[in-house]
């Protein structure tokens, strides 16, 4: 073991449980087993996060239309109180 006295020594790492394998190996029956037959919840979180990664955000296509031609005709306005408020309850971790 090595380390940085400040920190203190590195290494020395105790497996508690046996490594589990993910996919391929054989069962024991001795029966061969592959990534898909095998239920991981991880597996299917990432490519479920994947596919989501994927799409394309959902985009109202009038709502940016109508905004658009308000900004350019020089119609649209904002009201900055309402606006500094969602951001302040949007910082706040609230969606009220």
């Amino acid at each position: 073991m090595s380390g940085d006295s400040k920190i203190g020594p590195v290494g020395g790492i105790i497996r508690t449980a046996p490594v589990r394998k993910i996919g391929g190996g054989a069962d024991a029956d001795g029966a061969a087993r592959t990534a898909a037959s095998t239920t991981v919840p991880g597996a299917k979180l990432i490519r479920l996060a994947a596919d989501l990664a994927a799409q394309a955000p959902p985009v109202d296509s009038a709502r940016v239309a109508s905004l658009r031609t308000a900004i350019a005709e020089g119609t649209y306005s904002a009201d900055a109180k309402n606006i500094a408020l969602a951001m302040l309850r949007y910082a706040q971790g609230r969606s009220e």
